[in-house]
């Protein structure tokens, strides 16, 4: 190392040495000390929640219903394959028709995939509207999931509010949860007749 450089580094060492100490004791820096205030908070059993509810109960029937089709179409398409395969049909012919009926498939699994996504969206932000909802009435500050909490959990259990069961009634009489887009069409054909 040259003695220009060795200069730069004892400089920049000298530096740092002396910030360091102001930038310790400047209250700019300084952490904030905890501070205590008082929150009301509610949790809501989620597993539940979409267990006794209808949006989150089709959702998971379309969830079923998906997988059971892609199982059968995947099973027809082997079935198709065996089938070239037992006519003796040309190596060409064969993977021609294996990377069409893999297109199909993986076509159909997306499209599948999509509409589950939206449907658990839907589901989802019914059950957030409703729990909102019912958190307002109450005057909660804070909503949480109970069976999300991985620490601390009891003392919350034991001094929350349990909201569960009015999230479920809320979501049963449809009130402030957001109306399927299939429930909605109804209504405004009669508004035309």
């Amino acid at each position: 190392m040259s003695g220009k450089t060795r200069r730069t580094a004892y400089l920049t060492a000298l530096t740092l040495v002396a910030l360091v100490p102001s930038c310790v004791s400047n209250p700019a820096y300084a952490q904030k000390s905890a501070t205590q205030i008082n929150v009301k908070v509610g949790y809501v059993n989620l597993g539940m929640i979409k267990a006794n509810t209808p949006a989150s109960a089709s959702s998971e029937e379309l969830t079923h219903k998906a997988e059971a089709f892609l199982k059968a179409s995947v099973e027809e398409s082997n079935k198709r394959l065996q089938k070239a395969i037992e006519e003796k049909k040309s190596e060409a012919d064969i993977k021609q028709l294996k990377a069409d009926l893999q297109t199909q498939i993986n076509a159909k699994q997306q499209a599948y995939a999509e509409l589950v996504q939206s449907s658990q969206a839907q589901a989802l932000q019914a059950i957030s509207a409703a729990v909102n909802s019912v958190a307002q009435e109450k005057g909660l500050d804070l909503v949480v999931d109970g069976g999300g909490v991985l620490a601390g959990g009891q003392k919350l259990l034991d001094s929350g509010v349990d909201i569960t069961a009015e999230v479920v009634k809320r979501l049963d009489k449809g009130g402030e949860a957001p109306a399927p887009k299939a429930a909605s069409a109804p209504a405004s054909k009669e508004a035309t007749k």
